[in-house]
């Protein structure tokens, strides 16, 4: 008879290997380096979601061409009886769109949304740098989001 643990571990080893592969495996990774054009930075948060596209796919002028638009929005939104903030939101987007640059064909256009908050309360400098870093998060962790969307995509494509 079987007991419980040999019944899991078989059941854990057939569902691992029933043909999943990684996506960011030696041989995937290498297909992401080079075939990605992006467009460049006009301002601050366009150039640290530029930057980090760039450490994911390297720069080229590659099959691929990445068009995109940021948009950023600060709203308060921890208010204390008197009015005063104690937490603000700063929401960002970005709508972009992956092209085959030979047939002009569009593989993929859509949005990310993301938002992130910090702490209105402390000194002018403190509240400074909070905003200041909270801002860069949010613009590499909406450039991390674009990136596996279109790592989806190439991989998809390639298979």
């Amino acid at each position: 008879m079987w007991s419980f643990r040999k019944i899991i571990f078989v059941t854990l080893f057939l569902i691992s290997a029933c043909g999943y592969s990684p996506l960011y495996n030696n041989q995937n990774v290498y297909n992401f380096v080079g075939k990605i054009s992006i467009q460049e930075p006009n301002n601050q948060n366009d150039f640290i979601f530029y930057s980090h596209l760039i450490d994911r796919f390297s720069k080229s002028n590659g099959e691929y061409t990445l068009t995109y638009a940021i948009t950023t929005s600060k709203k308060d939104s921890g208010l204390n009886f008197d009015g005063t903030v104690h937490r603000v939101e700063i929401s960002g987007s970005v709508a972009f769109s992956l092209k085959d640059t030979e047939s002009g064909v569009e593989l993929l256009s859509d949005n990310e949304r993301m938002y992130l908050s910090y702490s209105n309360f402390g000194s002018t400098a403190a509240v400074l740098n909070a905003e200041r870093t909270i801002n860069k998060q949010l613009m590499v962790l909406l450039a991390d989001k674009v990136a596996d969307r279109i790592s989806l995509i190439i991989v998809e494509k390639a298979s």
